[in-house]
């Protein structure tokens, strides 16, 4: 998988990317996965969940439109493509810390109410991977706080 995502980095941002940014782009590329597959629980991806995928990509990662516009385009291929959230969950897993992860829950439950509205399959997908992450229940809740304030 890391081979893949370099290969998409150096073919269509004109990077030449070594092991360490290969890991710093698994990571981007592990985000907006997960942030994909919570704008599609709902089966569809609603333009304001776009709009905050785009903006937290752009923001917590620092790239320009246009890169941020190839790693959506890339995560919604590999969404497509996944038969489970264990490969992107567990190299979030070994990239953040426990605060950073409960940020990432934060970014997933800002998407799941950018349509004021949850869906249940959103929160069983937040859940499950809060699970994954290992991000204890009262983080979990406060997280859904901040993003639903």
């Amino acid at each position: 998988m890391l081979n893949s995502i370099t290969d998409f980095f150096n073919q269509h941002l004109g990077q030449n990317t070594d092991h360490t940014a290969g890991q710093e782009h698994t990571l981007e590329l592990c985000a907006a996965v997960l942030m994909t597959e919570i704008a599609l629980a709902d089966t569809n991806i609603d333009e304001d969940e776009t709009t905050v995928i785009e903006n937290a990509i752009s923001h917590h990662f620092h790239l320009d439109e246009l890169e941020t516009k190839a790693l959506i385009e890339h995560a919604q291929k590999e969404v497509s493509d996944a038969t489970s959230l264990h490969d992107f969950t567990k190299i979030v897993n070994d990239s953040l810390n426990a605060q950073e992860k409960t940020t990432v829950i934060e970014l997933l439950w800002k998407v799941a109410v950018a349509d004021n509205v949850i869906d249940k399959y959103e929160e069983y997908f937040i859940r499950k991977i809060s699970d994954l992450l290992y991000v204890s229940h009262s983080d979990y809740i406060k997280a859904k706080h901040r993003a639903t304030l």
